[in-house]
């Protein structure tokens, strides 16, 4: 089960992420799918897909590269690092869209 997880974690990442293709969230996430965010508390799928397509505008060229996968069971843990230039508005953001290309901390 931990290797399926973090296989279906990397196609998120790389299928959808990496190649904006929010399409494979219903195939991919399950109704009852939780993202325990620190900066948003617990979301489900829904918010996930609007959110992401967000940041797709606001990051035009985001880009995930996965550092390290870990998964237990059916908690998958990730550090990545993601890239993107800022150049448009994100909701709860602090800091106005800079232009510039820089690492994101999400």
């Amino acid at each position: 089960m931990s290797e399926e997880n973090k296989a279906i974690v990397r196609r998120w990442l790389e299928d959808g992420m990496n190649a904006r293709n929010l399409g494979i969230i219903d195939e991919l996430f399950a109704p009852d799918y939780a993202n325990h965010s620190p900066r948003l508390g617990v979301v489900g799928r829904e918010y996930t897909a609007r959110e992401t397509a967000e940041f797709f505008v606001a990051f035009p060229d985001w880009r995930t590269t996965i550092d390290d996968i870990i998964a237990e069971g059916e908690k998958v843990v990730v550090r990545r690092t993601v890239q993107g230039t800022y150049k448009g508005e994100v909701q709860g953001a602090t800091v106005p869209p800079t232009g510039r290309l820089g690492l994101i901390d999400n």
